[in-house]
């Protein structure tokens, strides 16, 4: 089962990195993001799909709270502190400085919330069965966010190109999408549940540097 919901510029800050990205819970005033997980009992987010080479982002690697604020607070790269400090430490002037950790052009929707759960009576059985049952459930869970995932940016995602956006085409190098494991509901109640932030950007046919909106 699938739910979807939109992720808006500023957002990030508002909601999803108070709430969301710990566990559904409340993440403490001036808490570091990581010491919040694990108080809150839930992994690290984890980066997945196929667009993350375009990023130069490693595949399961740790979502850290920089680059959340950037890929999907501001729709900017996730390393656009580094790569702005670099231009600078280069001689470029700020205004190229920053325009080299864009990608493509400012957006308001920066990503969608994609949170999968299993089917009840299986969330139940995960629930209530020994540690192999609830591991066999949690591989089975993860592959099929996997699946959906490739089918999105095989068959359902598209990038407007050319004057009003005529033309659509298909993202070269896939989406980059950062998962989050939350063990139980708003409720208490135990719910095996991932949110997955897809980001909006993807890399369009015939740029070789920078991405263009999705």
């Amino acid at each position: 089962m699938m739910d979807i919901a939109l992720i808006t510029a500023g957002q990030m800050y508002r909601y999803y990195l108070r709430q969301v990205v710990v566990g559904d819970g409340r993440r403490p005033a001036r808490t570091p993001l990581v010491q919040a997980q694990e108080e809150a009992g839930v992994p690290a987010g984890r980066w997945m799909g196929r667009g993350l080479a375009a990023l130069g982002l490693p595949a399961g690697g740790v979502v850290t709270e920089a680059q959340l604020c950037n890929l999907f607070g501001a729709g900017r790269h996730p390393h656009a502190d580094r790569i702005e400090a670099d231009q600078l430490a280069v001689g470029k002037k700020p205004a190229v400085a920053r325009r080299a950790g864009a990608l493509g052009r400012r957006v308001k929707v920066t990503g969608f919330d994609l949170t999968f759960r299993p089917q009840p009576t299986l969330t139940l059985l995960w629930a209530l069965g020994d540690e192999e049952t609830r591991r066999a459930i949690e591989a089975a869970h993860e592959r099929a966010i996997a699946a959906v995932l490739a089918w999105i940016g095989d068959e359902a995602a598209i990038i407007r190109v050319g004057a009003q956006g005529v033309y659509k085409v298909r993202p070269v190098h896939g989406l980059a999408a950062a998962r989050f494991r939350h063990y139980e509901a708003r409720s208490g109640m135990p719910l095996l549940h991932d949110h997955l932030l897809l980001s909006a950007k993807a890399l369009r046919p015939g740029w070789k540097v920078g991405l263009g909106a999705l």
